[in-house]
């Protein structure tokens, strides 16, 4: 994938980090930002993150011990929500990514 759907405030935006051989869930520490929360600026920061993690986000990630950060991108709150799955290697994660999910926004 190289674009993004369009993202309204009804976007909801889960990042945690999963993986490696100790996959301790309490260790994902999920991070949840909602569009609707949000104001136009921390929304087009957060577009432009993920704009940067496509071309490293692989299907592959997440083998043997390594850990990645996984980011599910629901675009809007109806019942038939459309969802997208981004799992991005830690080694090749973006610096944002990494502060975004330790501290949100």
């Amino acid at each position: 994938m190289n674009k993004l759907p369009p993202l309204s405030d009804e976007a909801l935006v889960r990042i945690s980090r999963q993986g490696g051989f100790a996959g301790v869930a309490a260790l994902s520490r999920p991070r949840e930002i909602d569009f609707a929360q949000c104001d136009p600026t921390q929304r087009g920061q957060v577009c432009s993150l993920l704009e940067a993690c496509l071309p490293v986000a692989s299907d592959a990630a997440g083998r043997g011990d390594q850990r990645f950060y996984r980011i599910e991108l629901q675009t809007c709150a109806r019942p038939a929500q459309e969802e997208l799955v981004l799992n991005v290697p830690e080694e090749q994660a973006p610096r944002d990514l990494v502060t975004l999910w330790e501290k949100g926004l």
